[in-house]
């Protein structure tokens, strides 16, 4: 680094500009490419910067979540790994669904020689939308190693799809 202001400086006191590009120059660009990565990595499964924040300063993650047309029904799977069926709080409309889950676990050991406490925290909320509308009244869910998954009855059924082999020429 100090190579390089020295002779940005020279090239400054002289006049001269230096034109060529640096031969390592690729370097920089792969660094912004692993930033990049890094930075969508961590977006993705820890909330990253563009997390929503609660009043407790902690953020509010979205669960990874697929929503699957069965023909007759929607099945919508979310993991919620650590959260417990209490925990979940769940809303059906004729349009969409919204999850919510929330869990404040602690745990304390005072012993003779030794005192633990360890405190977690985790929010979590995913809001999706329905192609069709569908009956809500009729929504069941079950949660399971913490994957919830929720069946939803559409109001009007359509043929499930089936998948169709096409040759590559």
């Amino acid at each position: 680094m100090e190579r390089k202001n020295k002779t940005m400086a020279v090239a400054k006191e002289t006049g001269l500009a230096r034109t060529t590009p640096s031969p390592f120059g690729w370097f920089e660009d792969m660094d912004r490419w692993f930033d990049n990565v890094r930075r969508t990595f961590e977006d993705r499964f820890w909330g990253g910067p563009l997390a929503r924040w609660t009043g407790s300063d902690a953020p509010v993650r979205e669960p990874l979540v697929d929503l699957i047309d069965k023909g007759s029904e929607y099945v919508v799977r979310a993991e919620v790994p650590g959260v417990s069926k209490e925990d979940v709080d769940l809303t059906v409309t004729q349009d969409g669904i919204e999850i919510r889950a929330q869990t404040k676990r602690s745990r304390e050991e005072d012993e003779k020689d030794y005192y633990y406490s360890e405190r977690t925290y985790q929010a979590l909320q995913r809001v999706l939308s329905f192609p069709e509308e569908v009956k809500a009244d009729l929504a069941s869910a079950t949660l399971k190693d913490g994957l919830l998954e929720v069946r939803v009855p559409k109001k009007q059924p359509t043929p499930e799809s089936k998948a169709v082999k096409v040759p590559v020429e």
